[in-house]
């Protein structure tokens, strides 16, 4: 039977590779893949999240599996809707409640009027009644109990699924901000290219988020993945040892790229925030921050202490989760239309 509550109200981590939702008083209660599956004849939802994903690669023609969002923007619409309609359903059958539900949803710096408004619109479709917007680093600073209401600078590095935010915070606003599209999806699409030159070896992008995973590190830890496919010369099927060199060799031409642009917002600060930056350190975060090595590789490029936030992956849906359970006082960090 579900349990009766006076109103759904949601912390939504809209990500482009997966979902988090958290609900006031409990906490994360979902957690997903970004991805859907549609039948192409009739239009109706034939999976949502990992069953949708494991579909990835494997569909029959009257099957079409979709992500919704493209570097953290809504890119289709209608799958966005579907997806959020999914959500919402799943938990009512859980939880009861007369008053519409409400969503925090945690988007990308820098959007566009057009692109927040599609966000909104989509949740509302979903049957959202009152959606507000918060970008993504206010939220992964409040995920990481860091004190971004002080006069003091932070320097925030969230590299997430599809877009890594590099953003310095003060007196609980942005000071100075970039959302570029270089993170997890970008490092999968690496390492196809890396083992199809290196090993002449082609794989989807669903080995390649397992290699990346369960290798997982850029150290020179002997860690090992049986990456199989097919082979590019003779079409026949293939199967080769990816090792952490192999990982590091792929990653790094991105990761410097990450790097180089963290320097230009360093660039930028105003000098009294960067001595706060240079005193407390820089703070990692985000889910494709896991790789083990990678704060090293900051440390030694940007010449700074780097703070790795306790459990990455969840701050940006711990944050827009304190935003839901303080309403009254956190509301002024949102912004709806």
């Amino acid at each position: 039977m579900a349990k009766f509550i006076k109103q759904l109200e949601l912390g939504i981590d809209l990500g482009t590779s997966n979902t988090l939702v958290y609900l006031k008083k409990l906490g994360i209660v979902l957690q997903q893949p970004s991805v859907i599956a549609i039948n192409k004849r009739n239009q109706s939802v034939v999976a949502v999240g990992e069953e949708a994903k494991k579909m990835v690669g494997r569909t029959p023609q009257n099957l079409i599996v979709l992500r919704p969002l493209s570097y953290g923007i809504v890119s289709d619409f209608d799958a966005a809707k579907l997806f959020l309609e999914k959500i919402l359903q799943s938990l009512k059958k859980d939880y009861f409640s007369f008053a519409g539900p409400r969503a925090i949803i945690g988007i990308p710096l820098n959007l566009t009027e057009v692109q927040k408004r599609g966000a909104i619109d989509a949740a509302r479709s979903a049957g959202f009644r009152d959606v507000y917007l918060v970008e993504e680093p206010i939220a992964a600073s409040l995920g990481g109990d860091l004190s971004f209401e002080d006069a003091k600078g932070l320097l925030i590095i969230d590299i997430g699924g599809g877009t890594t935010e590099i953003t310095v915070i003060s007196l609980g606003g942005i000071v100075v901000g970039k959302s570029i599209k270089i993170a997890g999806d970008r490092f999968n699409q690496e390492i196809i290219n890396f083992v199809r030159l290196k090993y002449n070896l082609i794989i989807g992008e669903g080995q390649a988020e397992d290699a990346k995973i369960k290798v997982g590190s850029l150290t020179d830890k002997n860690r090992i993945f049986d990456m199989r496919g097919r082979d590019a010369i003779t079409a026949l099927p293939k199967e080769v040892i990816f090792t952490s060199q192999d990982l590091k060799e792929a990653l790094l031409p991105s990761i410097q790229e990450i790097m180089d642009e963290a320097k230009d917002i360093i660039n930028i600060t105003p000098p009294d925030l960067l001595g706060d930056i240079i005193g407390q350190g820089i703070y990692l975060t985000g889910g494709s921050s896991l790789l083990e090595g990678l704060d090293a590789l900051f440390e030694r490029e940007l010449k700074a202490r780097v703070n790795r936030m306790s459990d990455p992956f969840y701050s940006v849906a711990r944050g827009v989760g304190k935003i839901i359970e303080e309403f009254t006082y956190y509301k002024k960090l949102c912004f709806s239309e």
